[in-house]
């Protein structure tokens, strides 16, 4: 194997701006979340005192205002009704919500879920589980219980667990195609894992139809989400985002850590259709309404430009045209055996590429298994070469 080049690394797999604003990595979520959550379990206890005495303090407060205010001849206000029906959400959903602790030999991770059905069948976010080799669930009423991963669907980051058991209080799915930006949404979780179980949060849907950029090593692609103002935290992941009546209306999946306030949630409507293919395992055939795959090449890069110059095996090298410089090459992507470590990728199918991001734009107009006519520049020699994306 050639000697990597001197630059530093940047994912091909980066999301263009002009049409994607979030971009999501599986493994970097997986991993971000275990750091924090192993963070928090270490301060929770004095952490969750703060924030119950503030959130004490905060209730006395509101308290104190809707009094004034109803004496003030204003009880009819739509603010008072929304304090009350997200109470009686609450009272209702938080039964048919679990606390999930997942377990990947010395590593343990935790999230939220809900029953789907009476007979046990949970519904939560792939990534709670993904490569654990233990799962156990608590109950609303404190019951632990080992639970079972029947399947998962990692392009929609879901999947389903099962205990056993029957008669457990299964949520009301809703209808998500009647959202309207502005509705209430409420979210029961598990921020803080046991130390804040089923923590209700509130806001409204900020944003419909929401696309976000996904990827992990072997897949990419978009998925169509809702966004929320409601606070939402790692552990909120797998839980509930609900509507006034107190029907699940999405799947809330994820947070955006540079940015304030905006979360992240799967259609209800089209989270169902992946969840009922995982119980009844045709995920291998089924038409995913949450994601929509593109082909990866397989690479990791960087931009290069015209004249930059770059050192691969004790040669120094010096760019020809603007492009793509291939830093490594993923086994098994379409990218091996036709690229190599150094190769400045700068036309895709006869158009020209000079950045990672004009390469990624280009990338979501095919589908696995299309053929495509790329040029590369090798250690000063243009070459014509074809890519099959892998199905």
């Amino acid at each position: 194997m050639s000697e990597h080049p001197h630059k530093g690394h940047e994912q091909i797999e980066e999301p263009s701006t002009s049409r994607y604003v979030y971009h999501w990595n599986y493994t970097e979520q997986v991993t971000s979340d275990r750091m924090l959550q192993t963070k928090k379990q270490r301060t929770g206890i004095l952490i969750y005192s703060i924030v119950m005495t503030a959130v004490f303090l905060l209730c006395i407060a509101l308290l104190l205002a809707v009094i004034i205010w109803n004496g003030s001849g204003s009880a009819g206000d739509g603010g008072t009704s929304d304090l009350s029906a997200i109470g009686t959400v609450a009272q209702t959903v938080k039964p048919s919500t679990v606390l999930i602790n997942a377990y990947a030999d010395s590593i343990e991770s935790y999230g939220t879920g809900f029953f789907i059905t009476e007979t046990g069948y949970i519904a939560t976010n792939y990534h709670i589980v993904s490569g654990a080799n233990k799962v156990k669930i608590t109950t609303y009423s404190g019951k632990q219980l080992d639970a079972e991963v029947v399947g998962w669907y990692a392009p929609d980051d879901l999947a389903v667990l099962k205990v056993e058991g029957n008669s457990f209080p299964a949520v009301v799915v809703g209808d998500s195609s009647k959202i309207r930006v502005g509705d209430l949404a409420i979210a029961i979780g598990n921020p803080s894992g046991a130390e804040a179980a089923w923590t209700t949060t509130h806001g409204i849907i900020s944003a419909l139809n929401r696309k976000v950029a996904v990827s992990d090593t072997f897949f990419s692609g978009e998925m169509t989400m809702l966004q929320t103002d409601a606070p939402v935290n790692p552990g909120n992941s797998g839980g509930p985002l609900c509507n006034s009546d107190g029907e699940v209306i999405g799947i809330v999946t994820r947070k955006l850590t540079d940015y304030e306030a905006i979360g992240f949630a799967i259609p209800i409507n089209e989270a169902m259709v992946t969840l009922t293919a995982i119980m009844e395992g045709r995920v291998s055939e089924f038409d995913s309404k949450v994601s929509h795959a593109r082909p990866a090449i397989g690479i990791s890069g960087e931009n290069i430009t015209k004249g930059e110059q770059f050192r691969l095996g004790g040669t120094v090298y010096t760019a020809k045209s603007d492009g793509v410089l291939v830093v490594s090459i993923v086994s098994g992507g379409a990218a091996e055996n036709v690229l190599e470590v150094g190769d400045i990728l700068y036309a895709f199918d006869g158009r020209t590429v000079p950045t990672i991001t004009d390469l990624q734009t280009h990338l979501y107009n095919y589908k696995p298994g299309d053929q495509v006519e790329i040029k590369i520049w090798r250690r000063g020699e243009s070459l014509d070469l074809t890519l099959t994306f892998g199905k």
